[in-house]
This record gives C-alpha cells, sequence and structure tokens, in this order.
C-alpha cells in the first residue's frame, strides 16, 4: 500500500515538473519577445532594388528613387560612384508611414531647380570661358588633368553649387527638357555623334553659340550651333539654373 501511494505521488510530482518546465517555455520566449522588441528600428525598412542601366548614376538613381548617394553607397556597400549595366543596387527605404514614404519621393523629384540670378549665370559662363585651351583628356574633369565633354559641365556647374554626374547621358536626365526655340546662356546641350545614344555635353553660351570640351578639336573650345555638323546631331537640351524674375 505504501509503495503504491509513493507510485502515485512520483508521478504527480513529475506531471507538477513538466507544467512548469512549460511555463518556464512561455515565459522565456516572451521575455525574448519584448526585448527584440526594445531594440532601436533600423536605419532603413524593407528595401527593394534597381538594375543599373546604361547612362545611370548614382546621382540619378538616387533622384528618380526618393533617396540619396550617401544612402545608396551605404545600403550597397559601394566606396566609389562606378556602376555597371546590369548592376543591381539595394534601394533604401526611410522609415515612416507608407503616406509619409510616398510624400518624400514625390517631393525629391518634384525638387525645384537651383535659382539663379541672370549675374551668377553670367559668372558661370566667365568663369566656362575661363577654361578656354584646357586639353581634352578622357575622363578628365579638372583644370589640371583635362576635360572631357561632360567632365568639362561637371566641373563647371559644380563650382555654382550644381551637382553632376560625370556621364553626358546621365546629365541628360537633369534639370528639366528645354526646346532648341527657348534656349538661355547656361543651358545644357546634348549630341549624338557617334555610337547609340547621348554622347556629349555642351554649355550654351547665347547668340547660338556653346562651350564644350571638344575631342576632335582637342581641347575647351567654342563653336557654333549653326554649323551644319552640330545643327544636325543635337538631341536636347536640358536647364539646370532657373533665372529669377
Amino acid at each position: 500500500m505504501v509503495f503504491a501511494c509513493s507510485g502515485q505521488l512520483l508521478k504527480r510530482i513529475f506531471r507538477r515538473l513538466r507544467q512548469l518546465s512549460s511555463m518556464v517555455a512561455v515565459a522565456t520566449t516572451l521575455s525574448l519577445l519584448t526585448t527584440v522588441s526594445t531594440f532601436p528600428p533600423p536605419a532603413f525598412a524593407a528595401p527593394g532594388y534597381y538594375t543599373v542601366k546604361q547612362g545611370d548614376s548614382l546621382w540619378v538613381i538616387a533622384r528618380r528613387c526618393g533617396t540619396s548617394v550617401a544612402a545608396l553607397k551605404q545600403a550597397n556597400n559601394l566606396r566609389s560612384e562606378a556602376l555597371k549595366p546590369g548592376q543591381v543596387l539595394r534601394i533604401p527605404r526611410p522609415q515612416g508611414t507608407p503616406g509619409q514614404t510616398a510624400r518624400a519621393r514625390a517631393a525629391a523629384r518634384r525638387a525645384p531647380l537651383p535659382a539663379r540670378s541672370g549675374d551668377d549665370i553670367h559668372d558661370l559662363l566667365t568663369y566656362a570661358r575661363s577654361l578656354l585651351g584646357i586639353r581634352y583628356r578622357w575622363a578628365g574633369e579638372s583644370p589640371a588633368t583635362g576635360f572631357d565633354c561632360s567632365g568639362f559641365t561637371k566641373h563647371v556647374f559644380g563650382r555654382f553649387g550644381v551637382a553632376l554626374p560625370h556621364s553626358a547621358a546621365a546629365q541628360y536626365s537633369c534639370g528639366v527638357p528645354v526646346a532648341r526655340a527657348e534656349l538661355m546662356p547656361g543651358d545644357l546641350l546634348f549630341f549624338h555623334t557617334s555610337g547609340s545614344g547621348i554622347d556629349h555635353a555642351a554649355i550654351y553660351c547665347g547668340d547660338g553659340r556653346f562651350i564644350h570640351a571638344s575631342s576632335c578639336g582637342g581641347c575647351v573650345r567654342v563653336d557654333a550651333l549653326t554649323e551644319p555638323y552640330w545643327s544636325s546631331h543635337l538631341v536636347g537640351a536640358r536647364r539646370l539654373l532657373e533665372v529669377k524674375r
């Protein structure tokens, strides 16, 4: 009888121990979940992806996707701004409600052109002309080393607070389009001279003339848009500086 009672007692003890073990496991899980929920949120929510196309730059992609070049470089562990067609980039999304995020992207797309006075545009063209005669150098973007066409426009506009990518095709995505009949000094001109797509950029000076780093001429020079070659190869123009009225 004693042995029977002892056996029943042991069974109750084991059953109680299993119950206590289950309760401890649940409490531990809840504690872990509470701890995880108190961790600081990540800098960016779930990112999307973008496949780099010919002529793209980080500046163009950032503007198109409503983010920044710094955020793109951080999200993709990039040490430079060099991109290759076909490369897949993670696009970081800022924290916030869907409505806030959508409004932020829309605001980035609607960002106004940098306003400049007529004097500032005059100063920009004066500075551009001060570089006349500097040698042409492929991939160059400084007076010390020489310029290629987009390196020249990038350098000149950069001196006046407008950041441009180092690619004629990518620069064609910047600013707003301008009809040929509405060209103003300081507008960017884009040409198709060989191969496929846009491959040459220049700055319109007014009176049918433009300044550019010419590979054929071997230096920064001024040419006329009325010349048959340039007139027939003009693709379009973009305005980066809005004149204050």
